[in-house]
């Protein structure tokens, strides 16, 4: 029983790595902080730099500020060339459960052959 609360609860941990960053294209970065409320936001700047803004928000003028490697961050608006957020992949949510079933077959056939549980 203690297997399977441990085996569950790494599943949902590794739910996390199933998102991949979605380029907002239809949106400026203050509309999507504003409708979307995004927990982080990677943003390009002008000169091809991305940086990712955890808890954006909108700042005074137009900026946004968040967190950025542990400290609070602002960036002016009109230096944000592009502004992507995190979203399922659902590839990677499908490839990710296929894996662990194939790794939890793969170990049940180890375990039963070299159990000796098939009858020969």
């Amino acid at each position: 029983m203690l297997r399977r609360s441990i085996a569950g609860t790494l599943l949902l941990c590794y739910l996390a790595a199933c998102t991949s960053w979605h380029v907002e294209k239809e949106a400026s970065p203050l509309q999507v902080i504003s409708t979307k409320h995004p927990r982080a936001v990677r943003l390009t700047r002008a000169d091809g730099s991305r940086m990712v803004l955890d808890q954006p928000r909108i700042a005074a003028g137009d900026s946004m500020a968040g967190v950025h490697n542990g400290v609070t961050s602002t960036v002016a608006v009109l230096d944000v060339t592009q502004v992507a957020t995190l979203r399922v992949s659902a590839g990677k949510t499908i490839g990710l459960f296929l894996g662990l079933a194939v790794v939890a077959v793969g170990t049940a056939v180890i375990a039963c052959v070299s159990s000796n549980c098939i009858d020969n």
